[in-house]
């Protein structure tokens, strides 16, 4: 019995297969204050996805870490770049991190087109767990591309931003939008 246990655990992961995508994401985020709204960009450094599929070939478990590095977030205006990265303290944590780590049926459902990504992110040395809105979802051949979209708690991510001439402070809510683009690497 044990030997056909075994056979079987070895028959299913030699069927098994994990194909390598590599990934570059162009990322917005916007926020509001009690001034105006306003908002800025980042491009995340190329980064690589695994997708595991199963003997038939249907996905299975997709993997990536994805990171940005603080210090480029863009607003298009250098003091609030300068106090968005002393808030972020972005010297002490110079990088973002996105961790994916998840099986395909918490992204998507049967033939369902993907509607949401699980994610671990880590910002100012602190992890959240957070989930993803995908849409645009496109496939063809070997490259595959969606947008994400996810809010972010400046309070729950530790981010405290202060207040200018004491009356314009800044919306706790971030609403950050990345799109992606996947290539299948050449295994």
């Amino acid at each position: 019995m044990k030997l056909i246990l075994f056979s079987l655990l070895v028959a299913s992961s030699v069927l098994a297969d994990t194909s390598t995508w590599s990934g570059t994401s162009k990322i917005t985020f916007d926020g509001t204050s009690t001034l105006h709204d306003w908002g800025g960009k980042v491009a995340a450094k190329p980064f690589v996805t695994r997708v595991t599929t199963d003997a038939s070939g249907n996905p299975t478990r997709v993997e990536a870490t994805v990171t940005v590095e603080a210090a480029k977030m863009d607003t298009a205006e250098a003091k609030r770049d300068e106090n968005m990265r002393k808030a972020m303290k972005a010297d002490e944590h110079p990088l973002i991190t996105g961790v994916i780590d998840t099986p395909f049926t918490a992204i998507r459902q049967g033939d369902a087109t993907p509607a949401s990504l699980p994610l671990k992110l880590t910002l100012l040395g602190k992890t959240q767990t957070l989930t993803g809105k995908i849409s645009n979802w496109k496939l063809k051949d070997d490259k595959a591309s969606f947008d994400l979209d996810f809010d972010l708690s400046l309070k729950t991510s530790g981010i405290k931003v202060p207040t200018v001439l004491l009356v314009i402070r800044v919306g706790d809510a971030i609403k950050v939008h990345a799109a992606v683009e996947l290539k299948r690497s050449a295994n």
